[in-house]
């Protein structure tokens, strides 16, 4: 009976079952889709951390390395890479060299041969090209012996040099970030390149002063390690807590053992716990809202099946069945539907989340079905349920005779539960907007994504409260002019309870999806803007360090026509973008509404500098001739020189001597051997005081530089003497300084300005970090900006030949890029390439607005949007449907005023206007309920996983993507107006008066 009834309503019947399934689907494409989207956040954290942030190096000397390493290991770890290593000093004592002697798993695989093997037997050694070692030769370490035959003597084991490998990178993740290879310009240290032998070399030899036994793991001097690292394309969002508990084991072991675990894996767990809170609490919300919005859904289309049945419960009670029985009847077929509803809905779902995961995050995230899916489905598939009850229970105690009415009478509905609901919205509001939900100092809160919702229903109840009272006060009018359809249509509107529910339907999915476009539109516009402002220009190409100045030369020989702009960041707070003004004017991201209407060109073209020359030296020895004060008893002070040497980011110290009790003489010492090639610079003099013996008084003494000398094949030269600029006493220029143990002064030579131009952004009167990072310098603005190309914080752009002149070196933390505009960045990196820089990286805008977009916050209003559409659709359809079926049971209501002498143009105009004015006014509620919601909440919405500092953000809403939802809606209304109209226009006959009813 139940299947017969459905057969017979089976158009009603299948529509509620695709409005039902819709929803569900929904619901559990927010689940299916936050999980996908957590696993995008934790892989872009991965894929974002230097190599030693993703995993664990864990070090011993007490062996059971494999055990120890299996506690750092889970199903989304890869394979531990093993090794083994040993440091130790020349055998030969007249040398002071460090060797370090290395075998990790798949060395050979890795390692480069430019000459030679890779090692196989006990006793064979690959060495780095830049040590000088050839194949063939031997080196004997001082921890490595061996037991010579026939004797009980141990001696250096010889290990023979089998093989040269090249330069290796460390960005290689198989080293773990460790670096093989020594950097250029350091070729004067005694730290050799690693030796790379084999396992079998650690048997067949002793490590000096240990006994020889039988286990090799006992015999000391080596270090066991294993490399664990995260694989990115196996690690899903719900492992984070996993990752968290392997970092806590890796805590643990360093902590309570004599293990060392290394690894900057907590700054990467940080990154990733950061970016997934912010995607956890608003895709919630989102599904709250979602759920919400398919409760009204199924509330009011479950409700219609019911009343469609309302003759038949009507018959039953007539033939006096039992109140469970009829309650039975009356639901049976909505239960049905519903349970049918529920695994079709979370299948429809999973392919619907899976065609977004596919879509819209990037390739290989796996779309899996949560528990929370299943549990969201059930949740919305309650509106349904709740409405089979009610109405039900209206049909089963209202009057048998009021269901068999042809023309239904016009029941008034109370105000109580919409002024309750209408209260309890605008306390939430209230509280999200004003209240302390959102407590941050930015002002920004997830919560606030609950501010569209609560404003759509508040706005939709309004509205469905003041339609039919609107309609009323028209009434008059349509008496005396208009025709028979308004007349007719506006009656309808005011007395029908289905214009109501269809408004708050439509009103509130509409008002949804209003907020989600504007939402998208304004959010879309700030993370192309942060983008262009954070990347610096259309394209940024990553470089390995080289010297300042070389890089600079590179560039331009690379691009001589000036379209690209050599650009280092240092590292804050404040931050610091140094580069080459002109080029910088050219290609970099600017807008003069944040400078006060400064263009580009006019800052970048104050901000050089003096171009005073440089003292530059060539040659073996280093000689200053100074007068000074007599050293105070009990002190001794050593005077230095600081030299930049080509192609090395850091500078040299030389001791040029004791200072003499004489009060005066010269100074000499040898020049780092790199200065005998290429000239280096001098970049400052200053001396120290070391106690010989305890005293109490504070030494201070004068020190004045008269001549500089330089030695160059066996010839003393004179440099000439530059201007000099003393730190702490800037009026001071005739080559004096103070050496004390309290503001010990520096004498420079003065080549730089010592408040150099600057386009500041807010920093201030703070100190800025120089190349250096030393802080040791304040900068006089050029121009004052709230954002500016390439800071993401407070900072400041300065030129790049400034800031090599005031800094000693380069800090190891600076990132060197070379700024382009889009097209020809291959041909340029080509070009980088040939001048001998290393291109290790090329980032886009595009690519750094895409990642915005993956971040929590962009993925939660992606989710929002789709959604939000899809039940914006749905929810026109539904309120067609409603109305559909409401005039098709006054069908005989439109037969007789055929029958009377009603036109049919007329019916058709009514069933028209009535349409079209319940949708529009429906449209236009969600219309001004989303843009008022987005007025109030977006600039509350978090938009970044982190607050952004700069650039300011203006949140505008794109007024074409609106206008196009809100035209579309109200075009899509108006067609199944005209088809649903016309439908029924065809079923109203006069023979059907004559009809008895079912």
């Amino acid at each position: 009976m139940i299947l017969r009834g459905l057969w017979e309503r089976r158009t009603l019947s299948l529509v509620v079952l695709l409005i039902a399934v819709v929803p569900i689907a929904c619901a559990a494409v927010g689940p299916i889709y936050t999980a996908a989207a957590a696993t995008t956040v934790v892989r872009d954290a991965l894929m974002a951390a230097p190599v030693d942030g993703r995993g664990w190096r864990y070090t011993t000397r007490t062996g059971g390395i494999q055990a120890k390493a299996a506690a750092l290991t889970a199903s989304f770890t890869a394979a531990p890479v093993y090794g083994m290593e040993i440091s130790s000093g020349d055998a030969d004592l007249s040398r002071e060299l460090s060797y370090t002697l290395v075998w990790q798993d798949g060395q050979c695989e890795r390692l480069r041969p430019v000459e030679g093997r890779c090692p196989r037997a006990a006793g064979e050694v690959m060495a780095s090209r830049a040590s000088g070692m050839a194949v063939g030769s031997e080196v004997r370490l001082a921890a490595l012996v061996r037991r010579e035959p026939g004797t009980t003597e141990l001696r250096p084991a010889p290990l023979k040099v089998v093989g040269v490998y090249g330069h290796e990178s460390a960005g290689d993740p198989f080293w773990f970030g460790r670096s093989l290879t020594t950097p250029g310009g350091e070729s004067g240290s005694s730290r050799i390149d690693p030796l790379f032998t084999v396992p079998q070399t650690r048997e067949e030899t002793a490590v000096a002063g240990a006994a020889l036994t039988a286990d090799p793991a006992q015999r000391g001097g080596w270090t066991d390690y294993a490399i664990v690292t995260v694989d990115a394309g196996r690690v899903l969002g719900s492992d984070l807590g996993a990752l968290t508990a392997l970092q806590a084991a890796a805590d643990t072991a360093g902590r309570e053992t004599d293990d060392i675990v290394y690894s900057r894996m907590p700054v990467t767990l940080r990154a990733m716990t950061t970016s997934s809170e912010t995607l956890g609490v608003p895709t919630l919300l989102v599904s709250a809202q979602l759920v919400g919005l398919a409760w009204l859904l199924l509330f009011q289309t479950v409700g219609d099946l019911v009343r469609a049945r309302g003759a038949e419960i009507a018959l039953a009670r007539l033939r006096g069945h039992g109140r469970a029985r009829v309650w039975r009847f009356a639901l049976a077929e909505p239960l049905l539907l519903l349970a049918l509803a529920v695994p079709l809905g979370l299948a429809a779902g999973l392919l619907a989340a899976r065609a977004m995961v596919e879509a819209l995050l990037p390739p290989g995230i796996p779309a899996v079905f949560p528990a929370q899916a299943a549990y969201a489905g059930l949740a919305a598939t309650a509106g349904g349920l709740m409405a089979a009850v009610v109405s039900a229970w209206r049909v089963a105690t209202r009057p048998v005779t009021e269901e068999w009415r042809r023309t239904p009478r016009r029941s008034a509905r109370g105000w109580v539960p919409d002024a309750v609901v209408l209260v309890v919205t605008a306390l939430g509001l209230v509280e999200l907007l004003a209240g302390g939900v959102i407590s941050d100092t930015t002002g920004q809160s997830s919560s606030a994504l609950a501010v569209p919702g609560l404003m759509a229903l508040g706005v939709a109840l309004l509205a469905a409260r003041g339609l039919p009272v609107l309609a009323r006060r028209l009434f008059g009018l349509t008496r005396r002019r208009g025709g028979l359809g308004p007349f007719l249509a506006l009656r309808q509107v005011a007395r029908g309870p289905v214009t109501t529910g269809s408004v708050i339907v439509l009103g509130t999915a509409f008002g949804l999806a209003t907020f989600a476009v504007s939402a998208w539109t304004a959010t879309s516009a700030d993370y192309r803007r942060a983008a262009a402002f954070h990347n610096g220009a259309p394209a940024a190409i990553t470089v390995q360090p080289v010297g300042p100045r070389a890089f600079a030369d590179a560039v331009e020989a690379a691009d001589p026509g000036g379209t690209a702009a050599p650009v280092i960041k240092v590292p804050g707070p404040p931050q610091l973008i140094a580069t080459d003004p002109e080029r910088l004017a050219r290609v970099a991201t600017w807008d003069p509404e944040l400078a006060g209407g400064v263009r580009l060109a006019e800052a970048a073209a104050a901000l050089p500098g003096p171009g005073t020359p440089r003292v530059m030296v060539s040659g073996d020895r280093f000689r200053l001739t100074a007068r000074h004060d007599v050293p105070p008893e009990g002190w001794q002070v050593r005077l230095f020189a600081t030299f930049r040497i080509p192609d090395r980011l850091k500078p040299a110290a030389i001791p040029l001597g004791v200072l003499r009790p004489a009060g005066g003489g010269s100074y000499a010492w040898n020049l780092p051997l790199s200065c005998r090639d290429a000239p280096c610079e001098l970049r400052r003099v200053h001396a120290e005081f070391t106690p010989l013996d305890e005293q109490a008084t504070i030494p201070r003494m004068e020190v004045v530089v008269t001549r500089l000398e330089l030695r160059d094949e066996g010839r003393w030269q004179r440099v000439p003497t530059p201007r000099w600029r003393v730190d702490g006493d800037p009026d001071r220029d005739d080559g004096g300084f103070v050496v004390s143990l309290q503001n010990n002064q520096t004498l420079r030579p003065a080549t730089y300005d010592p408040r150099p131009a600057a386009v500041v952004v807010g920093v201030g009167a703070k100190l800025v970090p120089g190349l250096d990072h030393a802080f040791a310098t304040g900068v006089r603005a050029v121009a004052t900006a709230s954002a500016a190309p390439g800071l993401t914080g407070p900072g400041v752009v300065m030129d790049l030949e400034q800031a090599d002149r005031i800094a000693y070196g380069v800090h190891e933390q600076a990132v060197y890029q070379v700024w382009t505009r889009a097209a020809g960045v291959p041909a340029l990196e080509r070009a980088l390439r040939e001048q001998g820089l290393t291109v290790v990286s090329t980032r886009y805008e595009s690519e750094v607005a895409a990642a915005f977009v993956r971040q929590g916050p962009g993925l939660a209003l992606v989710l929002l949007l789709i959604s939000a559409l899809a039940a914006a659709s749905l929810a026109l359809g539904r309120t067609v449907l409603a109305l559909h079926t409401a005039a098709k049971r006054r069908g005989y209501e439109l037969a007789a005023l055929e029958a009377s002498g009603a036109k049919v143009a007329a019916l058709r105009v009514a069933l028209l206007l009535e349409q079209l004015i319940t949708a529009a006014a429906g449209t236009l509620a969600g219309l001004v309920a989303g843009l008022l919601a987005a007025g109030a909440a977006l600039g509350r919405i978090p938009q970044f996983a982190e607050p952004l500092v700069t650039p300011p953000l203006a949140h505008d809403v794109a007024a074409a993507p609106v206008a196009l939802l809100t035209g579309a809606g109200l075009l899509a209304a108006l067609l199944c107006a005209v088809a649903v109209s016309e439908a029924l226009l065809r079923g109203i006959r006069v023979e059907r008066l004559r009809d008895t009813p079912a």
